[in-house]
């Protein structure tokens, strides 16, 4: 579906509003498909836009499903994200994990893959704060299950599968812990 209206927020010309294609959402600096946001394009400066519900609420999701879906050693791109998401500096994680700056540094810059301790340890405390944020007082069974199904030695990936969500997953702050 595709009709005219409202205007772009850079040079003022009418916008094209674009429904029911997916959108990647490569502001949060993982490959994330979102179905079902209302985007929009201007002819004129080739500008884009999304209107997205809630991005508070999709980060904790997204964050969620890294955690809890990916049973690969968590990439690079995904430590980071949880680290931001977790509102740290990388030297306040590193302090966190009980490792050095440096070593925090060489997760994120693909130059060491994160042990098979540590990312279970920053799974761990972004589910803990999800939780917290939420109002959850303990650790769900889910997250005691999760850390159950890892296998003990587990590989990096290089290619990652995207993320697909509907604005329905993440509108219900209670999905993020019941999922």
């Amino acid at each position: 579906m595709v009709n005219k209206m409202e205007n772009c927020y850079v040079c003022g010309d009418p916008l094209t509003v674009i429904k029911d294609q997916p959108y990647n959402y490569n502001e949060c600096g993982l490959d994330v498909v979102l179905l079902g946001i209302t985007q929009y394009h201007c002819e004129k400066c080739g500008e884009d836009f999304a209107a997205i519900p809630s991005p508070q609420k999709l980060h904790r999701i997204i964050g969620f499903h890294i955690c809890t879906e990916n049973k690969a050693l968590l990439r690079p791109k995904e430590i980071m994200f949880l680290r931001k998401e977790l509102r740290l500096k990388a030297k306040d994680l590193a302090r966190i994990l009980g490792v050095s700056d440096s070593i925090v540094s060489r997760w994120e810059n693909e130059k060491a893959p994160i042990g098979e301790g540590n990312d279970r340890l920053l799974r761990s405390i972004f589910l803990s704060s999800i939780n917290e944020i939420v109002g959850i007082r303990e650790c769900p069974p889910t997250i005691l299950d999760l850390f159950k199904e890892l296998p003990q030695k587990r590989k990096e990936i290089k290619k990652p599968h995207a993320i697909s969500l509907n604005p329905q997953e993440w509108m219900q702050v209670e999905n993020c812990c019941t999922a």
